[in-house]
């Protein structure tokens, strides 16, 4: 066997089929997760593998796998008690019994989490009427206790209680039957006698949720003077000779269903289980431990996995005689009928004490689910005598017997092929030898002297189970020292061991699915140029059941060298295998030649490509390519374009994209290389070009060349600045108003010195307007003690992307009258030698009014995004996460000697964020001090909010305050 490589770096040269891009691959994931719902078991181990394909210093495609990570699946609990997964009340036996018997009630327990735990069971007597009550195991489900050692006993008033009882998870159960004893003494026919609460409680409750913290469900017991019975159902050989006297097929309580669908279900002598058909017997068990005979009426409605056949059942007190399976033909004291699925009996007398059965054959049909949902049966009887009742008319019925389960296993079966094929096409006619057809043989037509091939298959799940195929790879003719990775669909996720048996597999696929997997071949570079076929045979074998298995055969053609010669000039520079050459195989390590070239501006590469095939057609067309890693077809860098055209041409002449060469000879070509406009500066970027033929070499297949170069790319400097932004506002005659302004250096280099001015139209200067500049050193918003008044030229420097938060104050004139304006001019002026960072303004529009409203934003983190300010609210910027909250809050004052009225706040979201879900207490959204009239009032759209009224008045020095939260975006 070759060795499989799950975990080391791989160099191989792309054939032009596989090439691969570079990516990171984060995982994959096999089957259906409708048809793979099942929780895996606790401490089931996940692992996971990545790999990333990249290229090396010599140019060449590396593939490198990652460590691998594991994790534990941890146990989670859940369980039923026969139907219910709480407490409950509800009766799920009724039974019937005479003074001094023995009554049983059959339960089950099933555990439905995903590990093994311990459960305590109780059997508590509501009114204590039984002599005794005991608990046995029920191992085989049949109803009736597996010996005569209870689990528990109870007498009187005592609680029977079993001891705990391990249960293995996915759907691991724990059968009990309890004996629930009747005392001698007791003469009056009662319903109920008395009724029981059976409650079961999980050993480890911390792995369950409520309500699914215990269970209880309750059996009745009627007391009654006349005929009791009692049915429990089994799997198991009959005590009585079959039909005819014939011996009965195997009784089988679980294996395979049936794989055909014209399997006999008509009796036979020597009706046994094969290989496509398999049967089963089942036993109806009844009994009388009343105080007088009776009529037994007795209904099985078989489910849909299982079909009677016909002709099969047999009574006891009639051995090896077929009972009639319509209106007549039955032996005397026994009415038997069935109609479909169902089957009716009718014992005519059950006298005191005695126990009767009735045998009869299944067929487990072709269409049964794995398991044991369409093949468990209960039966349903009448627990008292039932005079009318006929088998064409049973009357009705009122308990049942207990469940009796044919546990379906499955059937394993593998198909391995090619990608595409079918199962039916690619199946071994002798498994684990490849049938030779074009569905089970995979050919690629080269792979490159000490480069890799791909092969794509694809594994069929051809049985009826979830099963995983352990996948593994015979070298055949392959040179030596090939290797074989096994991969995911995607070609660079390895396959794992998802089994735990140390073998490479698909992972779990559903039942009639498939997984497509991808073999690489490795072969070393010391294999012969022209050398081939290789031949290597892939094995799948079912991880379910180890003796099925399928083949494959993955066949390359031929091993090729460079037939191709791609060059930056006619000579050629050194070996495309070191450092910057490109005569030969390339890529190289290094660029051969780097080009400079500022943004937006196209470079031209010369590019040589010679024809080194003189054997092959007499002249080659090769297709040209362009790439910014050694994937083809690959991308440019985003924005970026190549242009190849004719030699000697410039980025403005016609595009072409193939050059056509004759054997021996050699023809420029040039490549226009433009990155955008907006590009950034970068060194070196990298640029692959490929020759590819358009028709097959002489060796049969396409050949390729692949060279590296590089761009690097230069930037103008952009000087530039602005000043916002233009506000309005208002002010009271002799008052002041204070506007803030951030000037923002928007180029890419620095700004130098600068000044600050703002002015006011002569006009209104004569007037007595006046402005003063501050630099708001706190970034407040507002003028306080720490700010600097500008009274002369700002030094600089302002980087490039800063900023200068700024502060003017306006004063209106004492004797300005209400509605007049006012627009200041606020100019930041550059004085360095041009070209320099400009002369960017903003405007300050300032109205007098008596009434002066003064708005003021603050804001504060909201981390938890609860609707709650972390700290106090301020102007100064903040630092959140994506997915964290800002709170806002607008106060709105009158700052003016006279009132203000229909008073509004509005705001929005600003970009990049959204309302919260959670908004400030809705008594402080919207809160107001001097405000009269109509009310404030919040309101909220999905991106805007507000405070305010439609008809109301604000005193001076009143204020109104408008909170709200908003999310950054995630």
């Amino acid at each position: 066997m070759s060795p499989i490589l799950p975990a080391k770096g791989v160099g191989f040269r792309p054939n032009a089929t596989w090439a691969g891009a570079a990516v990171l691959s984060l995982g994959f994931l096999f089957g259906s997760s409708s048809v793979l719902a099942a929780p895996p078991p606790a401490n089931t181990v996940i692992g996971n593998q990545a790999s990333a394909t990249y290229s090396d210093s010599a140019g060449t495609t590396q593939l490198a796998t990652s460590n691998l990570v594991q994790t534990t699946v941890q146990q989670v609990g859940s369980f039923t008690l026969d139907t219910v997964n709480q407490v409950t009340t509800t009766v799920v036996n009724t039974k019937l019994g005479a003074a001094g018997s023995v009554v049983y009630a059959p339960h089950t327990l099933t555990n439905t989490g995903n590990g093994t735990d311990s459960f305590t069971i109780t059997v508590d007597a509501d009114t204590n009427a039984f002599s005794k009550v005991e608990v046995y195991p029920d191992t085989n489900g049949d109803g009736v206790p597996d010996g005569t050692t209870p689990l528990c006993t109870a007498t009187s008033a005592a609680v029977c209680n079993v001891p705990a009882q391990n249960v293995p998870g996915n759907n691991g159960t724990f059968q009990f039957v309890v004996a629930y004893t009747i005392p001698g003494t007791a003469t009056t026919p009662t319903t109920p006698f008395d009724t029981a609460t059976i409650t079961a409680v999980p050993g480890t409750p911390a792995l369950y949720t409520a309500p699914n913290t215990s269970a209880a469900d309750k059996d009745q017991v009627n007391l009654t003077t006349v005929a009791a019975f009692n049915a429990t159902k089994s799997i198991g050989a009959p005590a009585v000779a079959g039909p005819g006297g014939a011996a009965w097929p195997l009784a089988s309580t679980g294996g395979p269903r049936s794989s055909s669908a014209t399997c006999s279900t008509t009796w036979a002598a020597g009706l046994a289980s094969s290989a496509t058909c398999k049967y089963t017997v089942y036993t109806l068990s009844f009994n009388n431990t009343g105080g007088a005979p009776g009529k037994f009426a007795l209904s099985d409605t078989l489910p849909s996995g299982l079909t009677y056949v016909a002709g099969s059942a047999v009574w006891s007190s009639a051995p090896g005689v077929a009972l009639g399976d319509g209106a007549a033909g039955d032996p005397a004291g026994i009415d038997f009928q069935v109609t479909g699925n169902t089957l009716n009996a009718v014992v005519a007398s059950l006298g005191q004490n005695v126990t009767q059965t009735i045998s009869f054959v299944v067929l487990v049909n072709n269409t049964a689910v794995v398991g044991t949902s369409t093949t468990t049966n209960v039966g349903q009887y009448n627990p008292t005598d039932s005079p009318a009742a006929t088998a064409a008319a049973i009357g009705t019925l009122g308990s049942s017997t207990n469940p009796a389960a044919y546990t379906v296993t499955a059937s394993y079966g593998i198909v391995l092929g090619t990608n595409p094929s079918t199962a039916a096409t690619a199946v071994d006619t002798v498994a684990g030898t490849p049938n030779g057809t074009a569905a089970d043989t995979t050919t690629r037509p080269s792979v490159v002297a000490g480069g890799s091939v791909k092969f794509a298959q694809t594994v069929f799940n051809a049985g009826s189970g979830v099963d995983s195929v352990n996948l593994s790879i015979a070298n055949g003719t392959f040179p030596a020292g090939t290797t074989f990775l096994l991969f995911a669909a995607d070609g660079v996720t390895p396959l794992l061991d998802t089994t735990g048996d140390g073998v490479p597999d698909t992972g779990p696929i559903p039942v009639g699915g498939s997984v497509n997997v991808v073999v690489q071949a490795n072969v070393p570079a010391s294999a012969t140029v022209g050398s081939g076929p290789f031949d290597a045979v892939v094995t799948g074998r079912s991880a379910g059941d180890a003796t099925k298995l399928d083949a494959t055969l993955d066949r390359v053609t031929v091993v090729v060298g460079s037939l191709v010669d791609l060059t930056n000039s006619a000579a050629g520079t050194g070996s495309g295998s070191v450092g910057g050459g490109d005569l030969g195989p390339g890529p190289s390590p290094q660029p051969t030649t780097t080009n400079t070239t500022p943004a937006g501006t196209g470079t031209i590469f010369t590019l040589f490509v010679k024809n080194n095939d003189g054997t092959g057609p007499a002249t080659q067309t090769y297709s040209l390519a362009a790439s910014q890693s050694t994937s083809f077809p690959g991308t440019l860098p985003a924005g970026w374009s190549v242009k190849f055209v004719a030699a000697g041409g410039t980025c403005t002449a016609a595009a072409i994209t193939s050059v056509s060469v004759a054997a021996g000879a050699q023809q420029q070509v040039d490549a226009c290389v433009t990155p955008p406009a907006t590009q950034t500066p970068v060194t070196a970027q990298a640029i692959y070009f490929r020759v590819q033929s358009t028709a097959v070499a002489s060796t049969g297949v396409l050949v390729s060349d692949v060279k590296l170069d590089a761009v690097t790319v230069t930037t103008a400097q952009t000087l530039g600045a602005t000043l916002t932004p233009n506000n309005v506002g208002q002010v009271a005659p002799g008052g002041t108003v204070v506007y803030a302004h951030t000037l923002t250096n928007t180029g890419n280099q620095s700004c130098g010195a600068y000044q600050l001015t703002a002015t006011v139209p002569a006009g209104d200067a004569t007037l007595g307007w006046t402005t003063a500049i501050y630099l708001d050193v706190n970034g407040d918003g507002q003028i306080n003690a720490g700010d600097t008044l500008v009274t002369g030229p700002i030094a600089g420097p302002l980087a490039a992307g800063a900023t200068q938060k700024l502060l003017v104050r306006v004063f209106a004139p004492g004797g300005a009258s209400a509605g007049a304006t006012d627009t200041a001019t606020v100019t930041a002026t550059f004085t360095d030698p041009a070209p320099n960072c400009g002369a960017p303004s903003a405007t300050d529009v300032s109205t007098v009014i008596t009434g002066q409203l003064r708005v003021v934003k603050a804001q504060a983190p909201d981390v938890a995004c609860d609707g709650t300010a972390d700290a106090a609210f301020a102007a100064t910027p903040l630092s959140l996460k994506p997915g964290q909250c800002i709170v806002y809050q607008i106060v709105a004052t009158n700052e003016g000697s006279a009132p203000v009225t229909n008073i509004a706040i509005n705001d929005a979201a600003p970009a990049y964020t959204t309302m919260s879900p959670t908004q400030p207490p809705v008594a402080t959204r919207c809160v107001s001090t001097g405000v009269s009239g109509t009310a404030l009032a919040y309101a909220q759209t999905a991106t805007a909010v507000s405070c305010g009224s439609a008809a109301n008045t604000v005193a001076p020095s009143g204020t109104a305050t408008l909170t709200f939260a908003v999310r950054i975006n995630q």
